[in-house]
């Protein structure tokens, strides 16, 4: 059996949904009720994954994690940490972190905190034994909208729309935890880089989307201030997440190399084209 923490996310959902379509057992796990309607899962359990009691209640249900941390959540060092040693106490099969490309980069604050957690699951891997693997995934595609800029005419950026970040379809991190999952030897103790394309600006997207659309629409640079408030985000450490992020992106871009994931796959991974097709036509 095999636990997905913050399930009913982006990411969340995508790898839920790989390994189900695969035919594994999975209990899926989230704050947010929308977890029960996840298609295919044997088991949705809701709770607060910062409360140590509800963590000794997953690590009871299954024999595998895949570890999704909660998204911009000040506490994000903590609950990795006590996870991985649940899970070392309790003898689990394997333990798969999502974590992200770069964790070393100290500009990005929910980077740092999965360096923190990844350097505490090598460590308790090297000393208990424990299986893990960490999968460092880029930038989602998910993050640019298709049918959102189809409708507004505008795929509006917080960071400088000339800055260039690259990019992973959450369809082929799913695939690649499926074949961790199902291959627990052949991945204990490895780490991961899953970048699917080259480094593109809003500005590069927005005519990629156009080229496939044959629509005119336009990127448009937001201050980080006024696209938090537009998304009514409230929450002062996710504000502040957000500006380390329009502040890195806006100075350095995020970049790095496709050829990790593309082994993993045995195929080229799937570029910003295919994406936008696939999500315009679903």
């Amino acid at each position: 059996m095999i636990l997905v923490t913050s399930a009913a996310g982006h990411t969340g959902s995508f790898i839920v949904q790989g390994l189900v379509n695969a035919g594994l057992d999975v209990i899926a796990t989230d704050v947010n009720p929308a977890v029960k309607k996840l298609p295919g899962i044997k088991e949705a359990l809701i709770g607060d994954i910062t409360q140590l009691n509800f963590q000794k209640e997953l690590v009871a249900t299954a024999d595998q994690i895949v570890y999704i941390p909660p998204l911009f959540s000040p506490e994000e060092p903590e609950i990795g940490k006590s996870l991985v040693n649940l899970s070392a106490e309790n003898h689990l099969k394997q333990f798969i972190f999502i974590s992200v490309t770069h964790p070393i980069l100290s500009s990005l604050i929910q980077h740092t905190a999965k360096q923190i957690v990844e350097e505490h699951l090598i460590y308790t891997g090297m000393t208990t034994q424990l299986p893990y693997t960490i999968l460092q995934p880029m930038h989602y595609m998910h993050n640019f909208n298709p049918n959102m800029v189809h409708e507004t005419g505008v795929y509006q950026s917080f960071y400088d729309i000339n800055s260039k970040v690259a990019y992973v379809d959450p369809v082929d991190v799913a695939e690649v935890v499926v074949k961790v999952a199902e291959h627990i030897s052949n991945h204990d103790k490895a780490t991961y880089e899953l970048v699917g394309t080259p480094a593109y600006s809003p500005t590069e997207l927005v005519a990629k989307y156009n080229a496939v659309t044959g629509e005119s629409t336009r990127a448009e640079y937001v201050p980080v201030d006024e696209f938090l408030d537009s998304i009514n985000a409230q929450d002062l450490f996710f504000r502040e997440g957000f500006e380390h992020l329009a502040h890195s992106y806006s100075k350095w871009g995020l970049d790095g190399n496709s050829n990790v994931l593309a082994m993993l796959l045995g195929r080229d991974p799937g570029d910003f084209e295919s994406y936008v097709k696939r999500e315009l036509t679903d």
